[in-house]
């Protein structure tokens, strides 16, 4: 009996000791960390999406947000260069447009006033193209701390680099910029949260999604009750009845939506 509580004790002390050193190293960057903005931030450099982690952009952009406080933001999923702070990620659509308003609405006191651009995309509304999943379950988590790949991947870097695998990031030189990295300076976020690299354009159907207007509906709906200035575009022109439906739920809370082709 003894050495079955002795044999378990062992195991239990190793897999601790293994989901311990890959949430230490977290090698594919699921946990976000302020760390490598604050270096970017600080020197002035682009931040490497492999600094941040695809399921991390989410916290990255709101963390961005405050550090900034900036009066006019984009919620976009294309990263083009507009006035403001760039509030989007690849993958970004209909729903994280309801996240981030709500997420404003409470960072944001009542007093003060936000100019918003949302810039739309015919593949939001598209019932071919899946909505991406950001938000990790605790069992999503632990299964990542306690993966033999995980565990690959941690040694791995460890190997490559200690800095990379104990910091998180570093600091080299890109051309005529610097970046804050773990491995691969491109593609980046700029610090006003735009993408140095175009996103891609999916091809879409005439299948649209009408229930994914719902969430865009509550986001106007909450921008409307604070007074924000809202301006709604879209560079794309999708089809007719992309164009009706769009139009309507803007000017159903008083704001404008209009296509604005970018120029080649």
């Amino acid at each position: 009996m003894r050495r079955a509580v002795l044999v378990v004790g062992v195991i239990v002390v190793i897999v601790a000791a293994i989901a311990a050193l890959n949430r230490i190293v977290d090698p594919k960057d699921e946990f976000y960390s302020g760390g490598a903005l604050s270096a970017a931030l600080a020197s002035k450099c682009l931040l490497a999406y492999d600094a941040v982690g695809r399921r991390s952009y989410p916290e990255l952009k709101r963390d961005l947000f405050e550090r900034t406080q900036p009066g006019r933001v984009v919620l976009s999923s294309d990263g083009v260069a507009r006035p403001g702070v760039e509030l989007g990620f690849p993958g970004f659509g209909a729903s994280e447009v309801l996240t981030m308003m709500r997420y404003l609405a409470d960072a944001v006191p009542d007093d003060r006033k936000l100019r918003i651009a949302i810039v739309t995309q015919p593949s939001w509304f598209d019932r071919t193209t899946p909505a991406t999943q950001f938000d990790q379950s605790t069992a999503s988590k632990l299964g990542y701390l306690l993966s033999p790949s995980t565990l690959g991947s941690t040694l791995n870097l460890m190997r490559r680099s200690r800095t990379l695998a104990f910091t998180g990031w570093q600091n080299e030189q890109a051309g005529r910029t610097c970046v804050v990295d773990r491995g691969s300076p491109r593609p980046a976020f700029r610090l006003d949260g735009t993408f140095t690299a175009p996103a891609p354009r999916p091809a879409t159907s005439p299948a649209f999604a009408f229930e994914r207007l719902t969430p865009v509906d509550d986001a106007l709906a909450l921008a409307e009750r604070r007074r924000w200035r809202v301006a709604g575009l879209s560079t794309l022109p999708g089809s007719t009845v992309y164009q009706r439906e769009l139009k309507a739920l803007f000017a159903k809370h008083g704001y404008r939506w209009r296509v604005r082709r970018m120029a080649v």
